[in-house]
């Protein structure tokens, strides 16, 4: 039914490239920073833990 004459463009591709990039950020950045921040917090604690027995 639907058939490409040719590959996608350059361009087009880079542009979908960098839309994905900005929008996965702006969605995903802060819960992955909250993640990695209480993440290494716990890893530290436990540290202190392991170094204070």
């Amino acid at each position: 039914m639907f058939r490409r004459g040719r590959f996608l463009s350059f361009p087009l591709v880079i542009g979908a490239v960098i839309i994905g990039v900005v929008s996965g950020k702006a969605i995903f950045g802060p819960p992955l920073e909250e993640y990695w921040t209480k993440k290494l917090q716990e890893e530290a604690a436990k540290k202190g833990d392991a170094s204070t027995s």
